[in-house]
């Protein structure tokens, strides 16, 4: 590390991450994590944690697509949540009580209602009468954590998939690449490799956020808080209580440099005033960061304290953000945390794991 700085615990992101796989695209959102050939793009997901979906569409004509849904079956779909079932958790915590059992999930049934379902579509449109083949429940993973059951379909298109249920996150995924007749071969390709590399949990305690050309790890007890994804700027926001991690990608780097030096855009995009703050350099995954640190300005204290509804934990009262330039990619990046002392490592945990290139 490199640069000027007037206090000696200066942030230096760990370089050990996990590397960005090459000639791949890597998905992850939401806890689940899987890669696909080059250049696919993601087209469509849910801000929903325990009941949610990612769809990735090919490249080109797009005439194939991998669509994945969860559920988590420890929490059921219901209506308003009552007061119960919002403190019941306290409660058994407080007294040291088990959870209930969760409800075993019948695979079988929950595939044959979303077939039926399928088709039910596909006798609608009279295209191509529909077929479909079961395989046997059987146990997957390291630790057979996973009961599944594959699936092949035939009607108006073509699909590849797999249903299973994971004893350690109680989530029931659902996966299946689609397709077209014609692309039978490159869909039993594309299956073998999301179904290899497919993970539906973290094993760190950190999710991998990966969409576009960005790949990030934020600690699993973050939730998604806001998001905006756009050609040119790519931000996702997370929320612990009232701390926040914000993580952003701006495109065509060159043209905003051209205007500001580094450290002076990055003042100009900063979720607070930083000019009074220590400044620092480091270095995130080969490329010189410069990082400011300090008291969480009293605005934005308030304005967590409006976001927290109500959190028991720690009040944020810390500021550390950084950019950088991405050469390779022409595109700038930044990390920002609003923190408290008990949690002052967290940017250069997250920064270390944020991946551009």
């Amino acid at each position: 590390m490199a640069g000027n700085t007037n206090k000696s615990d200066k942030p230096v992101a760990s370089t050990e991450a996990t590397a960005v796989l090459p000639g791949k695209t890597v998905v992850g959102w939401q806890g689940v994590r899987f890669s696909l050939p080059p250049e696919w793009n993601v087209t469509g997901f849910s801000l929903d944690r325990d009941n949610g979906y990612v769809r990735v569409d090919s490249p080109g004509t797009a005439t194939m697509s991998v669509q994945v849904r969860w559920s988590n079956a420890a929490k059921p779909e219901q209506g308003p949540p009552t007061p119960y079932y919002m403190f019941a958790p306290y409660f058994r915590k407080l007294l040291k009580r088990p959870a209930p059992p969760v409800p075993k999930t019948d695979l079988r049934q929950t595939l044959d209602r979303i077939l039926k379902d399928a088709a039910k579509e596909a006798k609608k449109s009279g295209r191509a009468p529909f077929e479909c083949q079961t395989r046997p429940e059987k146990a997957e993973g390291l630790n057979d954590e996973r009961i599944a059951m594959g699936f092949t379909w035939t009607g108006a298109g073509r699909g590849q998939g797999k249903i299973w249920r994971c004893s350690t996150c109680n989530r029931v995924v659902m996966a299946q690449v689609v397709g077209l007749q014609k692309d039978h071969n490159q869909i039993g390709a594309v299956a073998s490799q999301l179904f290899a590399t497919f993970q539906d949990h973290s094993v760190d305690g950190n999710d991998l956020w990966a969409l576009y050309d960005l790949q990030a790890e934020v600690p699993t007890e973050f939730h998604l808080a806001a998001h905006r994804v756009m050609s040119g700027h790519l931000h996702l926001a997370f929320a612990r209580g009232a701390e926040r991690i914000l993580i952003d990608r701006w495109g065509l780097a060159n043209v905003a440099l051209k205007r500001f030096k580094l450290q002076e855009w990055f003042e100009r995009n900063a979720q607070c005033a930083t000019a009074k703050m220590t400044h620092s350099n480091a270095e995130v995954n080969g490329h010189k960061a410069i990082v400011a640190t300090g008291v969480l300005p009293l605005a934005a204290r308030l304005t967590a304290m409006k976001e927290c509804k109500g959190s028991m934990r720690p009040f944020p009262t810390r500021y550390t953000g950084g950019a950088w330039h991405c050469e390779e990619q022409n595109k700038l990046f930044s990390v920002q945390v609003l923190h408290n002392a008990k949690t002052e490592g967290l940017w250069d945990q997250v920064a270390g794991k944020c991946h551009c290139h």
